[in-house]
């Protein structure tokens, strides 16, 4: 890998259309219905030692995708678009944005002139969330879950557990009598759709396709997330190698398949114990064992092999064992 990235890797750190330049006469050109995709390992992970900053402007339409830790992510001018922003050590600016729907995790987070649009965020602190000269912002709690997110939030030393989505301070307060500039987003409707888990295919630097499953229960396998939801639900899931369940049950028979859990039952210590295997055989079973190696030692009888007591009963050829291989994420 080299210290430093290529100029194509470097170019990649930006997307987007031309902004307006009214002085001199640029007019504003777009890019329309295009993903943008930064997978992890692509930026701060890849280059601890760099101050990596991503840039995203003028898209309309678009899914942004910035799945890798970075210092500093900007993105302004983006209406009607997606916007994923992983862990960010430093700040992100959202900036004349309209009609998107962003899920962001930053060390600080800082709007201005942003109309119409809903956030699901991690905050670190109750200083994290700043906005400025924006309207009808609705704000929720994180809910992206995706492979590598939980080691990305270790990398920064955050406590997913403690998240303050709750708390925004606005800089231009709306006046008395009129509408607020921001307001939170019913649990109940959060609730609705808690995670939107992220299957993710890269394709170059920047490109590819990302698929979002969006549920109230965990779906896809192999996606993580250590944030709590809104309502206080953590992302657990175990899974199978059926279809993905939500959870296991509990008790013993956690794990167990529908077969097991229908009556086939894995015998206990006290059950094995009758038959001599798997458990302490009862005091007959061992006088009986002593006596006949007594007789067989001093000729009385043919010495026989024993098996070594509480040794589990090997499978025999042809057996069918019912084995399920479980991940729980933690």
């Amino acid at each position: 890998m080299a210290a430093t990235p290529s100029a194509e890797e470097r170019e990649s750190f930006r997307f987007g259309g031309t902004r307006a330049r009214p002085r001199k006469g640029i007019e504003a050109i777009f890019r329309s219905g295009e993903v943008y995709l930064k997978p992890p390992g692509s930026c701060r992970s890849r280059w601890p030692a760099l101050s990596i900053g991503i840039e995203v402007e003028c898209c309309d339409g678009c899914d942004i995708y910035v799945l890798d830790t970075c210092e500093q992510v900007q993105i302004a001018d983006c209406r009607n678009c997606r916007i994923v922003v992983a862990p960010c050590a430093g700040s992100v600016f959202l900036l004349d944005c309209t009609g998107c729907r962003v899920s962001v995790a930053a060390k600080q987070l800082r709007l201005r002139d942003v109309t119409d649009c809903e956030l699901r965020t991690y905050a670190p602190t109750h200083e994290s969330i700043v906005i400025e000269t924006s309207s009808n912002v609705r704000f929720g709690c994180w809910d992206v879950a995706y492979p590598g997110l939980t080691a990305q939030m270790a990398a920064l030393g955050w406590d997913p557990q403690t998240n303050c989505w709750r708390h925004v301070y606005d800089f231009s307060p709306a006046a008395a009598g009129s509408a607020p500039n921001w307001t939170l987003i019913p649990v109940e409707e959060q609730c609705k759709t808690r995670w939107a888990e992220l299957v993710i295919a890269p394709e170059g630097l920047a490109g590819g396709t990302v698929t979002e499953v969006r549920g109230s229960e965990p779906s896809v396998e192999g996606c993580e997330c250590e944030c709590a939801a809104s309502d206080g639900t953590l992302y657990r899931a175990a899974w199978y190698s059926g279809p993905p369940k939500s959870a296991q049950p509990s008790g013993p028979t956690a794990g167990a398949s529908e077969s097991e859990k229908a009556g086939s039952k894995t015998p206990t210590a006290a059950s094995s114990s009758k038959s001599g295997e798997g458990g302490r055989p009862p005091a007959a079973s061992f006088l009986q064992v002593v006596f006949d190696w007594v007789a067989s030692f001093f000729g009385f009888g043919t010495k026989e092999s024993k098996p070594i007591l509480g040794t589990p009963k090997p499978i025999s050829p042809g057996e069918v064992t019912s084995h399920t291989t479980t991940c729980a994420l933690q």
